[in-house]
């Protein structure tokens, strides 16, 4: 009896807890990002992981000689293509943290990549690549497990959060020779 009767306190702390956080103002249910009327995340425009990728792009273009009259990089189209393969697991994360809509996951970096005619690539160390040759898109992290993507050779990915940033993700991108 004695462990019912702590099982049931615990299970009236816990929804108690619950409902007291649903309605709480400003908890994550009543204070994430809105859709657009096209049914994108604005927010998630102007992300790091669009923005990293759209730079990369056109580093890599602007290296290879490509001039273009208009711009093909435009952070919110890649955005949109991000938020079209998938955006579920976000939503879901930005019940606890808004923020949680701005995540680009190593994954979409690739397809979205591939989608725009570009390899990836996958290194495991940054000391041998050549600033003037090579473009990588950098996945670091803060020690307290701050994320963001960034560009090299225009960023610098090693002291991005000081000397505690770790390097999680290196992809060098290449002009895929069979798309263009």
């Amino acid at each position: 009896m004695k462990n019912i009767n702590t099982l049931l306190r615990f299970y009236f702390v816990s929804c108690v807890t619950a409902l007291f956080c649903l309605l709480l103002p400003g908890c994550g249910v009543f204070n994430t990002y809105q859709k657009n009327s096209d049914g994108y995340y604005e927010r998630h425009y102007t992300c790091c992981g669009p923005q990293a990728l759209a730079k990369a792009f056109r580093l890599v273009d602007q290296r290879a000689g490509i001039i273009y009259v208009r711009d093909p990089y435009i952070e919110a189209e890649i955005s949109r293509r991000i938020q079209d393969n998938g955006i579920k697991s976000k939503e879901l994360l930005s019940f606890f943290n808004k923020e949680a809509i701005c995540i680009t996951w190593p994954s979409e970096i690739k397809e979205v990549a591939e989608q725009y005619g570009f390899e990836i690539i996958t290194l495991k160390e940054f000391e041998k690549l050549d600033p003037e040759k090579d473009v990588v898109i950098v996945l670091v992290h803060s020690k307290i497990n701050n994320y963001h993507w960034l560009v090299f050779p225009i960023d610098d990915p090693q002291y991005y959060y000081g000397i505690n940033t770790k390097i999680d993700k290196i992809y060098l991108l290449k002009k895929n020779e069979q798309k263009r």
